[in-house]
């Protein structure tokens, strides 16, 4: 249990990092962040927890909502830092260097951008984590009917 969970959540971060890359690629290409970036990062997030442990406790679809959030925030980051770098042409490296040297600056630069439908996007992306992260529960198998035995064959009175 202990092994699948931790590759379960190896598995959720790397799929909350690719979309909070796709999310600030896409708020790029757009100019124009999209919430529901969000939503798409709590769906990948619950899939890698699923396929990476198996989905069977309920501690997966916690932490794989836990990771959702966190990814939220890095693809709202990152759609902060590429939206600023391309309306004050900083390159992109420079300011993820600056950010990492003073993590202040990341955490003020989400209150600065944060606003209250972000709230509802991050919860929303959370519960899609919590519920794509559980596998469904196994049907029991469904018994073939029995058919009746043929009738017995008498034997000739001739």
């Amino acid at each position: 249990m202990q092994n699948k969970l931790l590759l379960g959540t190896i598995g959720a971060i790397v799929g909350a990092v690719i979309g909070a890359i796709a999310w600030a690629a896409i708020t790029a290409t757009t100019n124009f962040q999209i919430g529901y970036m969000a939503i798409g990062i709590g769906f990948l997030v619950g899939f890698a927890m699923r396929t990476f442990s198996g989905g069977r406790e309920r501690i997966e679809g916690i932490v794989a909502g836990a990771v959702a959030l966190l990814g939220c925030a890095l693809g709202n980051l990152l759609a902060i830092v590429v939206t600023i770098g391309q309306h004050d042409h900083y390159p992109l490296a420079g300011m993820l260097l600056g950010l990492a040297r003073n993590p202040l600056a990341a955490v003020e630069l989400l209150r600065i951008g944060f606003d209250w439908m972000d709230l509802l996007f991050y919860a929303i992306a959370a519960y899609a984590a919590y519920r794509t992260a559980l596998a469904p529960a196994r049907r029991a198998p469904v018994p073939q009917p029995v058919q009746p035995a043929p009738p017995p064959v008498e034997p000739n009175a001739s």
